[in-house]
């Protein structure tokens, strides 16, 4: 075709858009849609992409270096940016230390780091403290704890202030704005901290660290808080010695025309010091140049780095193919009802080329004018969004990128759906008589049967692959992004299966109009017109089809993993228990239950734990425990013996039997696993340690350093007692034995276990007597949030309507003139409402139906794979019924019914040609 045939192509297709202003707003939707959110996508993830000098920056902040005593003493190797990773190197046996490691083994940090600098420098601490505790309304807060001069511009950039005003006055801190949402509290609040809690501190400024905004963390002033809480933790070590054991970094500000190079940074390195230089990092070395890059034992999948390009692409593939499926029947409509005018065209000497090139021209023009507007909105509403993409994201922008490339990529992959989902109708417009374009008539063809062999082929092929992949193939390393040859043989088979289901959707269609024969009146009408009516009936079929199966695939393999993770799962204690976990031995073992049972009501009576140990001198004890299998997968912790009265067998191993409590009293152990146990009624102890001593003397025969000590047991059979322990002994027996019981604390079971919140504040008061104490309360397994599953869900659930909706729509528009003759012969009103609810029925249910059953495929295959390592249990196919009910029943009644209320009953009479 000339240019000038299609200036005239395009002409007309502008027309008939502009003129069905319905159909092109719904096709100008489709494509806009996806365009929009990958655009979104794109925007967000080239705005989180950190230059050279903003990631320094949030590293450096306002200084012109970071200077961290990692190792000195010792030769370290950093990446240019030393938070990107460094280590320090073993020296090997032998090899005599080098001058700057002495030197910086016997020197003051501070006066070290200045020296090696320029001349004039200034050091800022950067202290960093430790994880603590500080007082909420509700209890206690976990947070991390540091010390800055929030007035100094050396620290803007890597923690700025973003609201308040910054501490200046004793007693004053600065908190993140996670530490506020945790504890409950705001600006003007004051907090404790544990291990000074005589002092409260005001909080007067809320901070954040640009690259991690959940970070949970007091600021106060140099000097008020990192040096009283290592007191109050050591308080008898010096000042000195607490400092040595840190590793102290600090900000440099360099004088006016230093600079630092990578030799100044290796300097660092062979006194056991990092150095991230803002002028390394913006110029750096090169990769060969490193030694980081080339010792480092860190393994990193060169593969690992596509891992999101891989989900980014899928995701996008996805959303093309329900584009071109969905948008295809409405070119296809489009076409039919432009066929006069079509038909006119090829009438006064127009080519078959020239009526395909109308068709084809509309997918043009509506897919340029989609991908500019998806490319506009989507880039907007980032930019209107953006603080609260970055709160979700955990980081702030480094700057706000519009990739000029990848936006107008995006756009071409927008038109070129359009132009795609244009061509079938396009083809089928030119392929069409004049004849027929002029009388309206167009002849109703079978499925093709090379198609539906294909499609048949596929789904046997791809269905055997996937089930070969899964039990035959070998794991192995990653070949794409994270997957191995397994699983890439799993999906890979899963969609060939998928494709052949799509290829056989118009005969499935086909055959279920034949079914209409034995229907009413409503549903034989709705079932031949969807069977007579393929091309627009069958991609929307498709569409509902590949949406289902992604969302059920993804929905059996959760539950699926969540039903394994539940069977898996170790409880601490039986459900509902109350359990105190504290070592204390001292005065204040006797108050902390009773402070627990002060904070909450109800508990009930209270269990004293203990831990059978072995003592074979001053300050030396070794855990005590049964000879026999220990299935690790079992245990709620580490193999031992638990030592205590009756209270203890009914409050930690929910054991109530009158033969156990009488052999507990009369002193004997209680066993409650029956492979610990013998077939003469004893177990026997472990006894490690105690093999050294003194020095041997002539004819003495050395003590062994594991012995074993029978003594009678009784068995419990309990597997659910079990996971607790291995068994209990009275402590009443343990000094005929030798042995001791080293406190754990206290069990208690209550009838309703308290909520959260009391709990904050028991464990806020316990911790007050024992600051290394913990308070638990078994609540069961707590199953994960499954974002993914949920917005699949959604997303499954809006095609679904959305495909049988505009399937229903461009039937009834399609189908006016049918309409129109049954009102003429005395069809009653009602009948347009039935056609449309059930077609609109039709499609979502068989969609859904067959994505359902696809979906499978893929997620037993991963599923088996998984189990079929050395060691792993077998896989539980678990089906998630209420997603299946919702997409299978629920939404196809619901398409139906929204259909039928949507449609209006009377339709106005129209002219008929003959």
């Amino acid at each position: 075709m000339r240019f000038g045939a299609w200036k005239v192509a395009l002409r007309l297709a502008r027309r008939d858009a502009l003129r069905a202003k319905g159909r092109s707003a719904l096709i100008l939707a489709m494509v806009a849609l996806p365009v929009l959110g990958v655009t979104g996508a794109d925007v967000v993830h080239r705005s989180g992409q950190l230059t050279p000098a903003e990631r320094v920056e949030r590293v450096v902040g306002g200084a012109d270096a970071l200077v961290t005593a990692l190792s000195p003493g010792q030769n370290v190797e950093q990446a240019p940016v030393a938070e990107d990773g460094a280590f320090a190197v073993q020296p090997r046996p032998g090899r005599q230390p080098t001058p700057e490691q002495l030197k910086a083994a016997g020197a003051d940090p501070a006066a070290l780091v200045g020296s090696l600098l320029p001349p004039g420098s200034t050091l800022t601490p950067a202290r960093t403290g430790p994880e603590t505790g500080a007082s909420s309304p509700e209890g206690l807060v976990r947070t991390l704890t540091t010390e800055a001069d929030l007035g100094d511009p050396v620290w803007r950039g890597r923690l700025d202030l973003v609201k308040g005003r910054a501490p200046t006055a004793p007693h004053e801190l600065a908190a993140t704005q996670a530490f506020l949402n945790h504890a409950g509290l705001s600006l003007g609040s004051t907090t404790t901290v544990q291990g000074l809690e005589g002092t409260p501190y005001t909080i007067t400024g809320v901070v954040e660290h640009p690259g991690d905004l959940g970070r949970v963390e007091l600021v106060a002033r140099p000097g008020e808080l990192l040096d009283q809480l290592a007191a109050a933790a050591e308080p008898g070590r010096p000042a000195a010695e607490r400092a040595q054991s840190a590793h102290p970094s600090w900000l440099v500000h360099l004088p006016g025309g230093a600079a630092l190079d990578w030799a100044k940074v290796q300097l660092f390195n062979a006194h056991g010091y990092t150095l991230t230089a803002r002028s390394v990092a913006l110029d750096p070395p090169p990769y060969g140049a490193v030694p980081y890059f080339r010792d480092s034992a860190t393994y990193r999948d060169p593969a690992a780095g596509n891992s999101t390009r891989v989900v980014v692409a899928t995701v996008t593939g996805m959303a093309l193919l329900e584009v071109a499926l969905l948008a295809g029947p409405a070119f296809a409509v489009g076409a039919r009802r432009s066929r006069r005018r079509l038909a006119l065209l090829g009438a006064v000497g127009g080519r078959r080329t020239h009526i395909g090139a109308v068709v084809l021209g509309g997918g043009l023009v509506l897919g340029l004018a989609g991908a500019a507007l998806g490319v506009a909105l989507g880039t907007g509403l980032v930019a209107a969004l953006r603080p609260v993409i970055e709160e979700v994201g955990g980081a702030r922008f480094g700057h706000f990128a519009l990739p000029v490339p990848d936006l107008l990529a995006i756009a071409g992959i927008g038109l070129l759906t359009a132009l795609l989902a244009a061509a079938l109708p396009a083809w089928q417009a030119a392929r069409r008589t004049v004849t027929a374009g002029l009388t309206g008539r167009d002849t109703v063809r079978a499925p093709n049967r090379l198609v539906t062999v294909l499609g048949v082929a596929l789904i046997l092929g791809g269905g055997a692959i996937a089930v070969y992949g899964a039990g035959a193939v070998r794991r192995g390393l990653p070949v794409v992004s994270t997957y191995d040859t397994r699983t890439l043989t799993v999906l890979g088979g899963s969609v060939t299966a998928e494709l052949g289901l799509l290829a056989c959707t118009p005969l499935l269609v086909a055959l279920f109009g034949r079914l209409a024969g034995r229907l009413p009146l409503g549903p034989r009408l709705a079932l031949r017109d969807s069977a007579r009516n393929r091309s627009r009936t069958a991609p929307a079929v498709a569409a509902v089809m590949a949406a289902v199966a992604g969302a059920v695939a993804i929905g059996v393999y959760s539950t699926s993993t969540d039903a394994e993770n539940r069977r898996d799962y170790r409880p601490q204690a039986p459900y509902g228990a109350v359990q105190l976990i504290s070592h204390n031995d001292g005065p204040k073992a006797a108050q902390l239950p009773a402070e627990v049972e002060k904070q909450l009501t109800g508990l009930g009576g209270r269990a004293d734990v203990g831990q059978l140990v072995y003592r074979f001198c001053d300050n030396c004890s070794s855990i005590v425990v049964l000879k026999g299998p220990a299935d690790q997968r079992r245990l709620a912790d580490q193999p031992h013996v638990a030592t205590g009265d009756v209270a203890v067998l009914h409050n930690l191993f929910d054991v109530r039997d009158a033969a156990a409590e009488k052999s507990l009293a009369a002193g004997k152990l209680l066993v409650f696993d029956r492979s610990l146990i013998g077939a003469d009624g004893k177990a026997v102890l472990l006894l490690r340690g105690g093999g050294g001593g003194a020095p041997l003397q002539p004819g003495q025969i050395p003590r062994p350093d594991l012995r074993e000590v029978p003594v009678d047991a009784v068995l419990v059979d309990d597997p659910a007692a079990a996971r607790f322990a291995q068994g209990l002994m009275p402590t009443t027996a343990l000094t005929g034995l030798g042995l001791a019981s080293a406190p754990q604390g206290a069990v208690w079971r209550p009838t309703t276990p308290p909520d959260r919140k009391a709990q904050q504040r028991a464990a806020a008061a316990a911790v007050r007597l024992d600051h290394y104490a913990e308070l638990t309360v078994e609540r069961g397994y707590q199953p994960k949030s499954d974002a993914i599953t949920l917005a699949l869900t959604g997303f499954a659930a809006l095609v679904v309507l959305g495909a049988a909706g505009i399937a229903t729509g461009l039937a009834a528009a399609d189908s006016r003139q049918d309409q129109a003759t049954l009102a003429a012969v005395g069809a009653p009103p009602r009948i347009r409402r039935t056609m449309a609810g059930l077609q609109c029925a039709l499609i979502a249910l068989l969609g859904a139906v067959l994505g359902a059953a696809n979906g499978f495929v893929p997620a037993v295959g991963l599923l088996k794979s998984r189990a079929s390592g050395a060691g792993s249990q077998p896989a539980l196919i678990t089906a998630p019924w209420g997603e299946l009910l919702l997409v299978v029943l629920v939404l196809p009644v619901a398409a139906g019914l929204l259909a039928a209320l949507f449609t209006r009953s009377r339709v106005a009479l129209g002219r008929r040609l003959s």
